[in-house]
């Protein structure tokens, strides 16, 4: 699943920041045409949800042989439990198929994902140069996932995430995440860090490290670059645009639209 936040901006729009947004989404995508993986703090609050549509499509070619993936539906849903508590629930539909000279892949492996289901908690508070430090756990379960992706165990993923405001105006803001995932009995250590910059007042730009370590095997490690609009306080759309540095993936790119929904009591309270 991917994930970012949405920024509480205000529902503004300004030319010169349309202008600015638009010179950084055409330097970015030049720059570093990767997933973007990294796990912010909890963005929800009691009785508010918040929710992810993706898709994705990345390649990686040797020789005559492409290798094509395609995630063609992603859903995240995040709901707050308490102000620092989220459960999360998601489902992707992927594919993925092998082309020869050019030629239609002959076996196409395709179908839904296992379904996940995790927990987002924010633990200790950002308090100067101490970061904010969240928790969030995943399990995937196995019988819920189509034919071609079915897992025989029970997978999970854990990872404990890191985040600091930065800069007078907090426009700024790094994000970094340490943790692992095991399915299949195939383990491996991730890690993922991301800078982000506000753009006046409709978005914003981000660059993304990320890897794994599956062990027994040699690292893999990617880098992206994405920005993102927010035309409204309660939706944002991201590009995302990456490659792998030393793994299998010559592209990818991702389009996202998040929804957030907030609690109307608390806005009728307030």
């Amino acid at each position: 699943m991917l994930r970012t936040f949405i920024s509480k901006l205000p529902p503004k729009f300004y030319t010169t920041d349309s202008f600015v947004l638009l010179v950084v989404l055409f330097l970015v995508a030049g720059a570093c045409l990767a997933q973007d993986v990294t796990e912010s703090p909890t963005s929800t609050v009691k009785g508010a949800a918040q929710i992810e549509i993706a898709s994705s499509y990345e390649w990686f070619k040797e020789g005559e042989t492409k290798s094509i993936g395609y995630t063609v539906g992603s859903l995240l849903a995040l709901y707050g439990v308490s102000d620092d508590v989220e459960i999360r629930v998601g489902m992707d539909f992927q594919q993925d198929g092998v082309r020869v000279n050019s030629e239609r892949p002959n076996n196409v492996f395709s179908g839904y994902t296992p379904l996940q289901i995790g927990l987002g908690a924010d633990l200790i508070k950002e308090k100067g140069f101490l970061p904010k430090i969240s928790f969030i756990g995943d399990l995937f379960i196995p019988t819920t996932g189509g034919s071609d992706f079915k897992q025989d165990n029970l997978g999970f993923g854990l990872k404990a995430g890191f985040f600091h405001n930065i800069g007078a105006n907090q426009s700024a803001q790094l994000n970094y995440n340490l943790g692992a995932d095991f399915g299949n009995n195939d383990l491996a250590y991730i890690y993922a860090i991301t800078f982000l910059q506000n753009i006046g007042t409709i978005g914003g730009a981000y660059l993304e490290l990320n890897g794994n370590l599956p062990d027994g095997f040699s690292p893999n490690h990617y880098i992206s670059a994405a920005f993102y609009w927010t035309p409204t306080a309660n939706i944002q759309f991201d590009t995302i645009v990456g490659s792998g540095i030393n793994a299998d993936q010559d592209f990818y790119i991702t389009g996202r639209l998040q929804i957030y929904i907030p609690n109307k009591k608390i806005q009728t309270s307030n």
